[in-house]
């Protein structure tokens, strides 16, 4: 078997779990926004996100621990972390309900806020040997468990949906997945589950971890206080609204980073410790993944704004300025996190990679300035696309000068960025999306994508060599011509 077909293999087989998560979050919000009124599906959103955040911000990334140190004894000494910390989780957010209901304007349902508690202390007992297989490639028990979960997950959102009618059925939802997710993890796992530690694995375990709760605190920032904002300032409903057009946009980029966070990271792992190795690896996995923005940013340009209403719904629309806002949103924050990202975690630069990811507050700041200057919520995805854009070239700019050493810096975030930015100029310029309009920003894509694709297969010879043997792939498998 070629190398290439090895590689496709490892991403179907990692990238089915995200791809499941990803769908049945999608189908959920479809389930609730059809069958809630929009001030309860807002509030189900609202403690959906108070949960996001609290595990964001707890998180120290220790399935990425057991990965990287093999050991049975870091295996058990992170099974006594992960339990402490969702118990302390769940005991945070319990003390804490009746302050974050009442944030959101729903403090009536603070009782539901720490109900929702529960999932956190569930969540703590997990089996992380499913994990640390995948050190060598083997992501089927993980999949497998998360699949199970989350397919177990809707069925429940749906049954209680219909039955209870209000917000309480995401509650129900998240404890049947933590619950299901929990005990396939033991079924699945290979190895006895242990609860110890000695001192020096515990040391090398908070030492790769604690430095990113401040990355969790960045991840938080980016992807959670944003709806924090919204719900404060105009409500659960506006909220729903935001929420949906959300998870059509910006959500989609973390099932595509989900897909191929783990293969991109065995893949530089697998290049050794070399700098050189590294560097060009690195430079591969930046290729690919301004293609695959580029792609994304062309399908959000064309699409948007007719499969929010058509999915979720006449009430969910979307309107030009925030189409426009959404594209440059998501774009950057795809970029940022593939491969600059996979690149500081497979180095163990974690203190770094929390810090840059903290730079992404200046989007929250610069949301919060522009929503008490213009109430709006296009005003407020002004200040957030200004706050990625300067996030995005701090992290950028300062990573490839200990990559490249500057050589290339300038041109390399130019082409990062460059079809979302056409692609976004060339919406403001008409934004009246008519179907003729459709056709020439479609063409403009095309051309745009075919210009980054040419631009990479020059100055990257690896990224070339690639292509190549994918092609040579496709003239063996083919049909003979004889």
């Amino acid at each position: 078997m070629t190398p290439l077909r090895v590689w496709a293999g490892r991403v179907f087989v990692g990238g089915l779990a995200p791809i499941v998560v990803f769908g049945s979050r999608f189908a959920g919000n479809i389930i609730l926004s059809r069958l809630l009124t929009p001030d309860e599906f807002g509030t189900a959103i609202a403690i959906s996100v108070v949960l996001g955040l609290g595990w964001l911000v707890t998180d120290v990334a220790l399935d990425r621990f057991v990965i990287i140190n093999g050991s049975a004894r870091a295996l058990s000494t992170a099974h006594m972390l992960v339990v402490a910390n969702g118990l302390l989780l769940a005991g945070a957010l319990v003390v804490t309900a009746p302050v974050t209901a009442g944030l959101f304007g729903v403090g009536n349902f603070s009782g539901s806020f720490a109900l929702a508690a529960g999932v956190s202390a569930v969540g703590g007992f997990v089996h992380l040997g499913i994990k640390q297989i995948k050190r060598n490639y083997n992501y089927g028990p993980d999949s497998i468990a998360q699949v199970v979960a989350n397919l177990t997950a809707i069925a429940a959102l749906f049954l209680s949906a219909m039955a209870l009618h209000n917000h309480r059925a995401i509650v129900v939802s998240l404890t049947v997945q933590s619950v299901v997710y929990v005990i396939m993890s033991h079924v699945l796992a290979r190895t006895p589950y242990q609860l110890s530690c000695d001192k020096p694995t515990l040391r090398q375990a908070l030492s790769f971890g604690l430095p990113l709760t401040l990355n969790g605190v960045g991840l938080a920032i980016m992807s959670q206080l944003d709806r924090v904002l919204v719900g404060y300032w105009f409500g659960v409903k506006v909220l729903a609204v935001y929420a949906v057009i959300f998870s059509m946009s910006v959500v989609p980029t973390y099932l595509i980073v989900s897909v191929f966070s783990s293969p991109s990271l065995s893949f530089l792992l697998s290049g050794g410790q070399a700098a050189s190795d590294r560097s060009e690896r690195y430079r591969l996995l930046l290729g690919f993944y301004t293609i695959l923005t580029s792609l994304y940013a062309v399908w959000m340009v064309l699409t948007l704004d007719i499969l929010t209403p058509l999915i979720f719904g006449p009430s969910f629309t979307i309107s030009p300025p925030a189409h426009i806002l959404f594209v440059l949103i998501a774009s950057l924050r795809l970029q940022r996190s593939g491969a600059p990202t996979t690149l500081l975690l497979a180095s163990g630069r974690t203190k770094q990679l929390a810090f840059l990811n903290l730079s992404s507050g200046l989007g929250l700041l610069m949301a919060f300035a522009c929503i008490v200057i213009w109430p709006s919520l296009e005003a407020m995805l002004v200040g957030i696309a200004i706050g990625e854009f300067v996030s995005f070239t701090i992290f950028f700019v300062s990573l490839e000068r200990t990559v490249t050493r500057g050589s290339t810096v300038l041109i390399d975030l130019v082409a990062a960025f460059a079809t979302p930015a056409v692609m976004a100029a060339a919406l403001a310029w008409n934004p009246a999306v008519t179907w003729q309009s459709r056709g020439i920003l479609c063409l403009i894509g095309v051309i745009a994508v075919c210009t980054q694709l040419s631009f990479e297969l020059f100055r990257n010879t690896k990224f070339r060599n690639v292509l190549f043997e994918v092609g040579e792939q496709f003239q063996v498998g083919g049909p003979s011509r004889g």
